[in-house]
C-alpha cells in the first residue's frame, strides 16, 4: 500500500513530473515478464478520471471504449521499469490526477504482487517520489534520463527485466502507453527519430559521467 502523506512538491494540472519509487529494502518488484507487463497494463487501465465499475472492472476490454483521452488523469511521456524500481515522466491533467493515478497503480500492483508471491505488507518504499519539471524545453533531456535509465545502472536488458518507452520513441512513434502527441513533440523537438537517438546517446553518456565523476547522486 502507498503512504498518502503530505509531500513537498505540489502536483498541479498541466505540469510535468518525474515520478519514481523502488521496492521496500531495495527488493526486486518485477521478478518476471508477467510482473512488468501487469504493471504496464495498469498504467493504461487505471488512467481514468472515472472508475468504471471499480479498478478491477477496468481491466476488462469491454470497458476500454468508455475511456477517452479527455478523461485521462495523466499523460504518460516516458517510462522505465527496472528489477527493483521504476521511473515515469508524466503530465498532470487535473490537480489530483497524479496522486490518484499513482495510488491506483501502486495499490493495484501491490495486491497483485503479494497474492502471486504469497507475501504481505508494503511493497514500495513509502510514497512515490515526485520532481517537478519546470521548463518544457527540459522534457527531451528528462525523457532520455527515464528512457535509458537501465544504462545508468549498467543493467543488461538481455539478462534482466527491463521495460522502457525508448522503443516507443524510435519505432515510428508506435506508442501504446505514452501519449502519441507528447512523444512526437519531444522527438521532433530535437529534429526527428535519428536525431533523437543521437541526442539520447550523448545525454546518456553525460548522465554516467555526472554520476560517476562528479559523485552527484541521481534518483535511483
Amino acid at each position: 500500500m502507498l503512504c498518502m502523506s503530505v509531500r513537498k512538491v505540489t502536483l498541479d494540472s498541466g505540469e510535468y513530473y518525474h515520478i519514481y519509487n523502488r521496492g521496500v529494502d531495495k527488493r526486486v518488484i518485477f521478478q518476471d515478464v508477467e510482473d512488468s507487463q501487469y504493471f504496464l497494463d495498469r498504467l493504461c487501465d487505471f488512467n481514468s478520471t472515472e472508475v468504471v465499475g471499480g479498478v478491477y472492472m477496468q481491466n476488462f476490454n469491454k470497458y476500454k471504449e468508455l475511456r477517452s483521452k479527455a478523461s485521462k488523469l495523466v499523460e504518460i511521456v516516458s517510462y522505465c521499469l527496472l528489477p527493483n524500481h521504476y521511473h515515469i515522466l508524466l503530465k498532470a491533467n487535473t490537480d489530483e490526477g497524479v496522486s490518484k493515478f499513482m495510488h491506483r497503480v501502486g495499490t493495484g500492483y501491490s495486491k497483485y504482487f503479494n497474492k502471486k508471491y504469497q507475501r504481505s505488507g508494503a511493497l514500495f518504499q513509502g510514497k512515490f517520489q515526485a520532481t517537478h519539471i519546470s521548463m518544457n524545453d527540459t522534457l527531451p533531456f528528462m525523457s532520455v534520463y527515464v528512457n535509458l535509465n537501465y544504462r545508468h545502472h549498467k543493467i543488461d536488458p538481455e539478462k534482466n527485466i527491463v521495460k522502457t518507452s525508448f522503443f516507443e520513441y524510435i519505432e515510428k512513434y508506435n506508442s501504446n502507453i505514452c501519449n502519441f502527441e507528447e512523444v512526437k513533440s519531444i522527438v521532433n523537438g530535437v529534429g526527428g527519430i535519428e536525431e533523437y537517438k543521437a541526442y539520447a546517446k550523448i545525454q546518456s553518456l553525460y548522465f554516467k559521467e555526472r554520476k560517476e565523476a562528479l559523485k552527484i547522486k541521481l534518483p535511483d
